[in-house]
């Protein structure tokens, strides 16, 4: 499918500036290509468009500039060039080949050709270029393959994993994507991803939770878990992932599609320790620290009393986490009081403070928290309705 009509709304259309673009490189050289182009196949919009240039970086550059288009320049030689825009995240990628690949990194050379740059791309899904009408350029039947929701590498799938590693994660988080069943997946992909998978080892991290949270939050999650279980890969993202039950897998699509809660209830599931999960997946201390947050808190929210409390002790996003994932778990409603409590509630502030505990108490030193701690211990306990009279009334008695 070289040049094909399909109808569909590309939804760019109507976009100032997606029009400018094409007006200032020629409607022949610039085209959509990649998680647009599928976005408006499938009768969704997206707020990430990667246009591909007939046309060298540096003019590329020169044409922005001399039409007051602001943009960065952060692809280290890669010919990408990225825009500012209020309603799009916008990048322009200059034709090109992989010259030499080296891991994530290539050497790569500047070309004329849409069809060439379509060889150096992963999947025959991200391959499928569109102009501003919705006229499709297709080499490697991309279409065909996304209305099967098949993921399927271009060329030899070897060779693409070979040129970057970082491409066996990504055939995942694709399946997670679209796939919904083996039937749609193509064997060769899979076969060779299998193989290979171990070589994830080799990449940074950060780069492995990057694609580990999109796929973590895609469409079907369970499905893409499912088949990393069945090949014995899951240990390979996350020590000890592996051990999590079919039926666990199978409900990760069930939970809210919020990061936080889905590696919240990855660690329910299997008991990793957060610490253990921060060493495979580079996550963060904060993050950690909220996690280990929102896994302490014990017992359901059953009251609008308690998650006021909850929200007092632990912050918004941490009680409104928790609360969701224990509801999940314990299959409950979600109360929509309760809900609008983790939301809206503005906590108060004691109405006392460390100097009235030295000027009441005459002490000092660590006892001057303690006495305080109890005292709060009491005001939240009274649903935080004492006044500061009948705080220190209570202090004084202490």
């Amino acid at each position: 499918m070289r040049n094909k009509k399909i109808k569909f709304v590309p939804f760019w259309k109507k976009n100032n500036l997606v029009l400018k673009l094409f007006n200032i490189f020629g409607k022949k050289n610039i085209k959509l290509v990649g998680g647009a182009v599928r976005a408006a196949l499938n009768n969704t919009i997206t707020k990430d468009l990667d246009f591909a240039v007939n046309m060298r970086p540096d003019l590329v550059k020169q044409k922005l500039e001399k039409n007051n288009i602001k943009f960065k320049d952060k692809s280290k030689g890669h010919g990408t060039i990225s825009i500012f825009s209020k309603d799009y995240v916008i990048e322009i990628t200059s034709l090109r080949k992989d010259i030499k690949t080296f891991g994530r990194k290539a050497k790569v050379g500047f070309i004329n050709s849409f069809e060439e740059d379509a060889k150096r791309r992963d999947f025959t899904i991200n391959s499928i270029y569109s102009d501003l009408e919705g006229n499709l350029f297709d080499p490697f039947d991309g279409v065909k393959d996304l209305i099967k929701n098949k993921i399927k590498f271009i060329g030899i799938p070897i060779n693409r994993i070979k040129e970057d590693n970082l491409r066996l994660l990504r055939y995942f988080r694709f399946v997670g994507a679209y796939a919904s069943n083996e039937e749609q997946l193509h064997l060769a992909s899979l076969s060779t991803c299998v193989e290979n998978f171990s070589k994830i080892k080799t990449l940074s991290k950060e780069r492995v939770q990057i694609e580990f949270n999109k796929l973590l939050l895609s469409k079907n999650v369970g499905f893409a878990f499912s088949i990393l279980k069945k090949h014995n890969l899951l240990n390979f993202l996350i020590d000890g992932l592996q051990k999590m039950s079919n039926k666990s897998i199978s409900s990760l699509n069930e939970l809210p599609s919020e990061k936080i809660i889905r590696i919240a209830y990855l660690i329910k599931v299997t008991k990793i320790k957060t610490a253990d999960l921060n060493k495979n997946i580079k996550i963060g201390n904060s993050n950690v620290v909220k996690l280990q947050n929102i896994l302490s808190i014990k017992g359901l929210i059953k009251s609008e009393n308690k998650a006021k409390i909850n929200k007092y002790y632990y912050g918004e996003e941490v009680a409104l986490t928790n609360y969701k994932l224990n509801q999940f778990i314990n299959k409950k409603k979600v109360n929509n009081k309760i809900l609008n409590v983790l939301k809206t509630w503005t906590a108060p502030k004691i109405p006392i403070n460390g100097d009235d505990v030295i000027k009441y108490k005459k002490i000092n030193g660590k006892e001057i928290g303690i006495v305080l701690s109890k005292i709060e211990r009491w005001w939240v306990k009274n649903c935080f309705l004492p006044t500061r009279k009948e705080c220190l009334k209570k202090l004084k008695i202490i």
